[in-house]
């Protein structure tokens, strides 16, 4: 299995940026474009956040959002729709968007970004990317 750096990501704590590591155990990482977005933030986030006790009873111990934003954006955005086994995590250079293959560039009106996906990782060792990075299919298949 190939093991998940997670170089560039980014999280506030006590007003400051702080690395995030992924945490051990079953976690499903997904990647949005943007943290305020419309379809981020109306169907993705609140879809696992709505299932969240479904997703632990099929093994996973925790979610982890990931948008090329500022960690200061994702903080907010965590605040104001996240759920306690949700971390929304920052990668504003898109370090981490890169190393996995899931970076997209938007152009002029939002510039590089992270492609929409949701990915499985067992310790710290991917497992695979689901066909489809919504809850109802993430479920489907971890069924």
């Amino acid at each position: 299995m190939e093991k998940i750096d997670s170089t560039g990501l980014y999280i506030v704590e006590n007003n400051d940026f702080v690395r995030y590591n992924i945490p051990q155990g079953n976690v499903i990482v997904c990647g949005i474009p943007g943290a305020f977005t419309p379809g981020c933030t109306s169907r993705h986030l609140p879809g696992f956040a709505n299932n969240i006790d479904k997703l632990k009873s099929l093994g996973v111990d925790k979610v982890v959002f990931v948008a090329v934003n500022d960690a200061f954006v994702m903080d907010a955005w965590n605040n104001i729709h996240g759920h306690e086994d949700i971390d929304s995590v920052a990668d504003p250079q898109a370090v981490f968007s890169k190393h996995i293959g899931k970076d997209v560039d938007y152009g002029e009106t939002m510039g590089t970004r992270c492609k929409r996906y949701a990915m499985q990782i067992q310790d710290g060792d991917f497992v695979k990317f689901f066909a489809n990075p919504f809850v109802e299919d993430v479920l489907k298949e971890l069924e």
